[in-house]
Parts: structure tokens; sequence; C-alpha cells
């Protein structure tokens, strides 16, 4: 077993980051959907005089070379432990372009993160299974925010908790984790005869161009933006400097994506998707981490949850054949995960989103995340108000 501390005094070392006002979504759409930047620590916590410590249990595989570093991924979302139950971020993140609050995959993954910290505080013995999140207020840089992790059922293969997500004293954020034991005991652990299937992952070459065939979000981005800034509710891509705030902040996600080249560019869709029922279409395509993870156990996990939400809502327009980020007002109202199997997020894994319905400004989103080699990882649920222009 490989214990990882973190000290109070080594609390700090991760602040060091520049403030961008730019995320992953280029206009207000997905404002209360994105879940930023912190402040520094408060002064309560940067008391050099105290060593207090918390010890997080990992699996340490003898096959896998675990690295000395923490990844992008961990400096990026890692909470501190202030108390039994409540955790508070150790880095600062980044609003979205055009936005007015933070990133909500980042609530939903400190929110996994914590409620596994508090839960394997001693070894590593609970995995999450699902995530129930609802965004109450849009969250903002400073001052921090405090996830209080409470306790609402325990038994020996399952767990429930409430994440509360504070800031300034106000309850901006609440998600429901229900978790369950890395190991079955009794007769849980018996699965002979269970019920098993899941649906079939898409075919690389034929649903999905191989990620060597896709392009990065920053260099789509470029291409789509020259384009594009000239058609009604785009012309704000012509600010001063958009374009290299926007790939600026895309290089500062600790993942890397590879898009279809139809995804931003409405010339590209081909007729046999247009033709299609608008639930029926798809829009597919990979992503993957950076960097190896140091504490692969639990942030695989929170990874999944981070990038969930990531072009969530905002595909709602590719696959309804409206342009990209010219909507109105959008915003999420609750967001799902349910996962299924832990995959290695450093290897490319893809995303598959549908718009199941919409109606009375409300979209639900729907979403399988596959590995490289086909196994369900998860899959993701959200409703979001979607206002569109009419003009």
């Amino acid at each position: 077993m490989h214990l990882h501390t973190l000290n109070k005094d080594d609390q700090n070392s991760s602040l060091n980051l520049s403030k961008c006002n730019t995320y992953n979504s280029i206009n207000s759409e997905e404002a209360y959907n994105y879940n930023d930047n912190y402040n520094d620590i408060d002064d309560s916590l940067s008391d050099s005089s105290s060593n207090t410590s918390f010890s997080i249990s990992i699996s340490n595989d003898n096959d896998i070379l675990i690295p000395e570093k923490e990844s992008s991924l961990e400096s990026l979302l890692d909470l501190i432990q202030i108390s039994n139950d409540t955790f508070t971020n150790k880095s600062e993140l980044f609003i979205p372009y055009r936005g007015r609050g933070l990133f909500g995959g980042t609530m939903a993954a400190q929110s996994i993160l914590a409620s596994l910290y508090y839960s394997n505080s001693l070894e590593n013995t609970w995995k999450p299974i699902s995530i129930h999140c609802h965004f109450l207020h849009a969250a903002q840089p400073t001052p921090n925010l405090y996830y209080k992790v409470i306790p609402l059922k325990s038994s020996k293969n399952y767990s429930t908790v409430e994440v509360e997500l504070s800031q300034n004293d106000r309850l901006i954020f609440k998600a429901m984790v229900s978790l369950q034991s890395i190991n079955l005991k009794g007769s849980a652990s018996n699965m002979n005869g269970q019920l098993f299937h899941n649906p079939i992952a898409p075919i690389i070459g034929k649903d999905i161009d191989h990620p060597d065939n896709m392009l990065s979000q920053g260099e789509l981005f470029k291409v789509w933006s020259k384009k594009a800034m000239n058609k009604p509710h785009l012309q704000y891509l012509k600010g001063q400097n958009c374009e290299d705030e926007v790939i600026k902040c895309y290089n500062r996600e600790p993942f890397i994506w590879k898009l279809p080249n139809d995804m931003f560019n409405q010339d590209l869709i081909s007729n046999e998707e247009r033709d299609k029922l608008t639930s029926d279409r798809v829009l597919r395509y990979w992503i993957k981490s950076k960097d190896k993870l140091k504490n692969p156990s639990i942030f695989n996990y929170v990874a999944i949850a981070y990038i969930s939400d990531y072009f969530f809502l905002s595909a709602n327009m590719r696959l309804n054949l409206h342009e990209m980020f010219t909507t109105k007002f959008s915003v999420s109202l609750d967001h799902t995960i349910y996962f299924n199997n832990q995959i290695d997020t450093f290897e490319y894994f893809n995303y598959n989103i549908k718009n199941l319905k919409a109606g009375e400004n409300r979209s639900i989103m729907y979403g399988e995340i596959f590995s490289y080699d086909g196994q369900l990882a998860a899959t993701a649920i959200q409703e979001g108000l979607s206002v569109i222009y009419t003009d």
C-alpha cells in the first residue's frame, strides 16, 4: 500500500498559477456550468507552525509504475482536508471565456474526490458508482470553496454521502454520491447467473475516426473562428486577442481533446446525419489526460467526472444543427454520472453524446464514455436550459 500525505506546510505549493479569464467555452452559454478559480488558502490554513497532515491510501500494483510527480490533473483538482468532513481547493482554476461562473465539471469532480478522501481515509476500500449533482448558484473564483461530506447511509457493500459546496457561507451546489465496496462481501460477491450487459462501443474507423485523424480543440477553434466571426451572434470572435486567449486556456487544460472536423463547421455535416431525427444524432470525440496519474485509483474517477461536463451542454447546438456557441442563454440544471468500469484516462477514450429531448427551453443530454478497447466507463445525463436566438 502506497501512502500519499499532504501537509499544511505544502498547501500553497500550487497556488502560483496566473489567473486566466478563458476556459473551455467561448461564450456565456454554460456560464453557470463552470467551476473555476479558487483564491489563496485562507490564513487559518497557512500557519506554518502546524504540521497536521492526512493520508490517502491508494493501491500499488507492482506492474504499474507510479509517477513521482503528480499529474497536471491532480495539481489542478486536488483538495486539502481542513477537518474530518470538510475539504477546500488546493489550486487556482479558471473562469470560462465570456463566462460568469466556474466550471461545473470541477464541482462534480471535486465532490467525487471529497467523498473518496472521506470514505477512504484509512485504506482504499470504496469506489464511486454514481453522482447526482444540482447547480444552485454560480460559483465564483474567490473566496474559497468548501466541500462538506455528510454520511447518510453505510453498509458493508454500499455507502451514500451528500456533498455540500459552500462559498461565502452560501450553499451553491449539492451532490449525492453513491459508493460501493471495491471488494463485495457476502452473497453480493457471487456474480454467477447475475445480469450483465452494456451498450456496444463505437467502431473506430466506422462510427468514430481514429484520434490521429481528428483535430485538437485549439486547432479546430482556429480554423472555425476565422470562418465564423462574421456570422450572426459570433462577432465577438473579432475581439482583440480573442483567439489567443481561448487557445491559451485550451492549452492549460489537463486533457487533450480530439474533435471531429464537423463539430464546429456546419458545412461538413453529412446529408446522412442531417436526415436523422435529432435524438438519433451522435457527436463522438476522443479525450485523454496529458500525463500519467500519480494516484490513478482515485483520480481516474475524478477525471471522468471532470470531462463529463466539458462540451456536454454546448454539444446540444451541434446536434440540433445550430452554430456552436451561439446560445443566448445556457445553464446546467442537474448532472448525473453512473460509473461502470475504471479505465486508464491517460489512454484515449471516447465520449458519445446525444440530445434525447428538447422542449420548454430545456434539453436532456445523454453521453456514454468508452475506453479505447471498448469498455463502458461511464454514462452521463444532464438537463440544462438552452435558450437560442430566433433572429
